[in-house]
């Protein structure tokens, strides 16, 4: 009987040695025939700070639309993204001014071609030595002032949308509008106001910009600020073309947070590909920090459990008994290789970790 026990024993004590054995935390594992390692190598990997931004006119260069005078919005013809031309309508503004420079114009006329039948007048009595020169002098001079006070209505109520019809008359409009057009080619960035509102000579109604000058303008999170630095190098990509890297470079960093957010605009001026972007266009953005120097290692080493990452490291002295360690993978390089922290250059580790976790 003793002999039998004995001998069960000595056949479970060779078992043991025959098979791979896993142990949570620090688990060590044994492998029949040989166990394929590898030796771990660090190389500079470049990191970055992930954000995400939007398509933004650049606003240098671009023309704010001033009403003429102070009215209300009648309409609105575009809207933003919109491409116009030189001339073309953008809005009307109901300006009540209209009516009174367009009367103080018909009064002016009035009174100027009163004026010129008396220098007229004058002209031919002087002649006869029945007025004095000065009388000839002031009648000449109430003509010219009203004929400059004419001229000058005359050029108001052009900007105001009234046509000429001959030297003297004035076409007036159907209404009391002043219709608002584009002084440049270029597409509308922003519409700053809406039909009803009081508008005056002071605040701009609209913004076009040039198609040619556009930028990107990231939110970064206050956390990241003081890793973004004026020059660093950005790459990002739209779902558009997925295919397609851009690039880019930081141009200014806001020194205003958004509050609700937690985000501070950050301006990338886009180096090539212009011709891709249309206006508030979503990107995924990279922007280039720091490089390090980090531990390279074949993905089908690692392993997975409970949330965190893991590779198998060869005891040594121990034969073919492993270890487990944990690691934090960094960030994915080509050729299915991971960057990782936790682990040391020239240490082994398993290279197929899966099949230490098989059953």
């Amino acid at each position: 009987m003793k002999r039998t026990l004995l001998l069960t024993i000595l056949i479970l004590l060779v078992l043991s040695f025959g098979g791979c054995k896993k142990v949570p935390s620090k688990t060590t594992v044994e492998e029949e025939g040989s166990l394929k390692t590898f030796k771990v190598s660090t190389s500079g990997v470049t990191t970055y700070i992930e954000a995400t931004g939007s398509v933004q006119p650049d606003l240098q260069g671009s023309s704010k639309i001033l009403p003429y005078l102070s009215g209300t919005v009648h309409k609105i013809f575009v809207k933003p993204g919109d491409r116009v031309a030189k001339g073309d309508a953008l809005a009307t503004v109901l300006c009540p001014e209209v009516t009174d420079t367009y009367s103080a114009y018909l009064s002016a006329l009035s009174q100027l071609t009163q004026a010129e039948r008396i220098y007229n007048l004058n002209s031919q009595l002087f002649e006869v030595g029945a007025v004095t020169k000065n009388d000839l002098l002031n009648s000449e001079a109430t003509k010219r002032q009203l004929t400059a006070v004419l001229d000058g209505m005359r050029s108001k109520l052009r900007i105001y949308g009234y046509s000429m019809e001959g030297e003297t008359a004035i076409r007036k409009p159907a209404s009391d509008t002043v219709i608002i057009k584009a002084p440049m080619n270029g597409y509308i960035a922003d519409v700053q106001t809406h039909v009803g509102d009081k508008v005056d000579g002071t605040s701009p109604i609209m913004t076009i910009a040039d198609p040619e000058n556009i930028l990107i303008v990231a939110n970064i999170y206050d956390t990241d600020v003081p890793k973004v630095k004026k020059g660093s190098k950005v790459t990002f990509y739209t779902d558009v073309f997925r295919n397609v890297q851009f690039e880019g470079i930081i141009t200014y960093v806001s020194d205003v947070s958004d509050q609700d957010a937690k985000t501070v605009k950050t301006y990338i001026k886009l180096v090539g590909g212009k011709e891709y972007f249309k206006q508030n266009m979503f990107l995924k953005l990279m922007i280039e920090h720091e490089k390090k120097l980090l531990p390279m290692i074949p993905q089908s080493a690692m392993i997975y459990r409970e949330g965190k990452f893991y590779v198998y490291c060869p005891v040594k002295g121990k034969g073919k008994m492993c270890e487990i360690k944990e690691i934090k993978p960094f960030r994915e390089v080509s050729g299915k290789y991971m960057a990782v922290e936790g682990l040391e250059e020239g240490q082994e580790i398993v290279l197929s970790a899966i099949e230490l976790e098989k059953p």
